[in-house]
């Protein structure tokens, strides 16, 4: 039986744990929106990402009253990076960026600076590292101002930025340049991202999700909130369980506590007069109401708490409730959207789903030590007093 009960406690530590880092997870995943596109392929002209990139800011403009800060950037994984001079070399996830990138995203600049709005204008050949590449390309040297060979092109470092390895990126390595400079040199990328942070998620997601979609179809788009609200679920499900019983165990208790003064009352009605009681009986009864109204209060929350998802996912909600039809016809609305065949996603996404999946185990591994342990104070019975009838 201890040992039983030793194993429940383990369980319950380890999805309390689990549970812990993907909240953790999706508290450091921003709160933007953002529209995933494949890049175009890569030619020797060039010009394809960069007419891409100017048309996106076009789009982005129109939607400056509900974006506070706007951006785009491409992204690619794998790519070879190595100093001019010397044999030293390293493999980092490459973002090719857009002017405003660093001011929606953040990045801690160690020394020199950032990529600016004019290196996008002229293309320069500019590269920002983080530290670890830094160190490992030019150890014990001042990496900014050095050369490094970037798919064959000679780049200059401009900055060196905190960076280290990243959730939901394959490389343990980041590495910043122009859009406009990746597209002269006919870099490879996979994915274009369109992002910014929304002044008020009603009705922003839908205007950027409708305009960038109708000028550039086969994207893929995210709001990030929404993702998140998602993924926690789980989290919710549990604060509502544990709610309802926290609130059952409550009454429960109150109505013993009440049954009890009841009986007392009607021990003393006895050998005292009703009159004399009457004071502490309505004072006694009042804050029994107060008790009362503070459960139902408390319910009412927990209700409002349920049903608040509801608010944000009007999609789940069909036309007519009662209506067999409706019902189906939006569950077969939903599947479609989660069944595209091609979905482009960013780093922010793989986060959110990492977070997803650690919040579900870790839900999983807690029920199940509730289960094997037991909650002994829920299970607790609560005796009612028995009250004198005779009278």
């Amino acid at each position: 039986m201890r040992s039983k009960r030793r194993g429940g406690a383990l369980l319950l530590l380890l999805g309390a744990a689990l549970m812990a880092c993907g909240a953790a997870v999706l508290l450091a995943t921003p709160d933007m929106l953002q529209y995933v596109l494949p890049a175009p392929a890569a030619s020797q002209e060039g010009g394809e990402l960069t007419a891409l990139y100017e048309g996106g800011m076009e789009r982005l403009a129109e939607m400056t009253d509900m974006l506070t800060a706007s951006a785009i950037a491409a992204r690619a994984q794998g790519v070879g990076l190595a100093a001019e001079a010397g044999n030293a070399s390293e493999t980092v996830t490459l973002y090719a960026v857009g002017a405003g990138y660093f001011e929606a995203r953040y990045e801690r600049l160690l020394e020199g600076r950032l990529v600016s709005e004019g290196d996008v204008k002229r293309a320069e050949r500019v590269i920002v590292l983080d530290r670890p590449t830094a160190l490992k390309l030019f150890p014990g040297e001042d990496a900014v101002g050095k050369a490094v060979r970037l798919s064959g092109e000679t780049f200059e470092v401009g900055g060196v930025i905190e960076g280290g390895q990243r959730i939901g990126e394959a490389d343990a390595r980041i590495a910043y340049i122009p859009i406009t400079a990746a597209d002269e040199a006919a870099l490879p990328v996979a994915t274009v991202t369109l992002q910014g942070r929304a002044v008020s998620e009603i009705g922003s997601a839908t205007l950027m999700r409708d305009t960038l979609s109708t000028w550039m179809p086969g994207g893929s788009f995210y709001s990030l909130s929404k993702l998140k609200l998602g993924a926690s679920m789980p989290l919710r499900w549990l604060a509502l369980i544990a709610g309802a019983l926290v609130l059952l165990a409550l009454l429960r208790r109150l109505n013993a506590r009440v049954w009890g003064r009841i009986g007392g009352f009607a021990q003393a009605l006895k050998t005292r007069y009703a009159r004399d009681l009457l004071p502490a009986m309505i004072a006694r009864g009042l804050l029994a109401l107060l008790a009362y109204a503070a459960l139902l209060l408390a319910a009412f929350l927990l209700a409002r708490f349920a049903i608040a998802p509801l608010l944000v996912f009007t999609e789940w909600v069909p036309e007519v409730v009662v209506e067999l039809s409706s019902l189906t016809g939006r569950f077969w609305a939903l599947n479609a959207q989660n069944a595209v065949a091609v979905r482009c996603v960013s780093r922010e996404v793989c986060c959110v789903e990492l977070g997803r999946g650690l919040l579900r185990w870790g839900l999983l591994a807690a029920l199940l030590g509730m289960a094997v342990r037991g909650v002994p104070w829920l299970n607790r019975r609560v005796p009612l007093p028995e009250i004198d009838r005779a009278r």
